[in-house]
């Protein structure tokens, strides 16, 4: 039996307001779920490991159910976001989150509820660590350490009175995800398109161990 060797890469989707596209494998359905450290939702795309957009991704489920995707292409969207037309319908994947949470496919153009940003598994252990409280403690160069965050519009975590959106700083999730406990790296994290980045003192903390994909 012959396989396909095409190296492929996983991602996760996160939409506009910071929850993750999943899959309700009771009614067989795309869904989305709060964002919550150390867990992986059951919906992934998977595509080349290239990742040159547009592209074609393959919808994967983790519990395997019948029900299948329409045909998507996945676009390219300024700051590192995504969209997915149906070629079929020439319609887009969006997330309605009133005035019942839904997922549909009948977005006519990609503003908001159409946009997703892509993360790796690597993305998301840093993401964890960052929503765990006490996994890591945030400094600034005066010395003040940073709440723990919260989700708000946009893909944005806010840290009392500041804010980071989550698409202009995939690699520093990354380098926080690869710091080891009980040691401390220099981030430099980015709050305006337009501003310089902010470096930050990251502690990573010995205990608690926070939950990490």
């Amino acid at each position: 039996m012959m396989t396909d060797p095409t190296p492929t890469l996983r991602l996760w989707l996160m939409d506009w307001y910071g929850w993750m596209l999943d899959h309700d494998p009771l009614r067989d359905v795309p869904t989305r779920t709060p964002f919550q450290p150390g867990r992986l939702p059951g919906l992934s795309a998977v595509v080349p490991a290239t990742f040159q957009l547009p592209c074609r991704p393959f919808m994967e489920k983790r519990v395997s159910m019948p029900r299948s995707f329409p045909e998507l292409e996945m676009q390219e969207l300024p700051q590192n976001r995504v969209a997915f037309l149906v070629p079929k319908t020439g319609t887009y994947l969006r997330i309605a989150p009133i005035p019942t949470s839904s997922v549909d496919y009948l977005a006519s153009r990609p503003l908001g509820w159409e946009t997703f940003l892509p993360l790796t598994m690597e993305m998301l252990r840093g993401l964890s660590l960052l929503m765990t409280p006490d996994a890591l403690r945030l400094e600034n160069d005066t010395g003040t350490f940073l709440p723990t965050p919260v989700f708000i519009e946009e893909m944005t975590l806010r840290f009392g009175d500041r804010d980071l959106p989550l698409f202009l700083n995939t690699a520093a999730l990354i380098q926080i995800g690869q710091i080891m406990p009980g040691h401390t790296a220099r981030i430099a994290l980015t709050e305006q398109g337009n501003t310089a980045p902010v470096s930050l003192t990251v502690h990573r903390q010995t205990t608690p161990e926070p939950a990490t994909p």
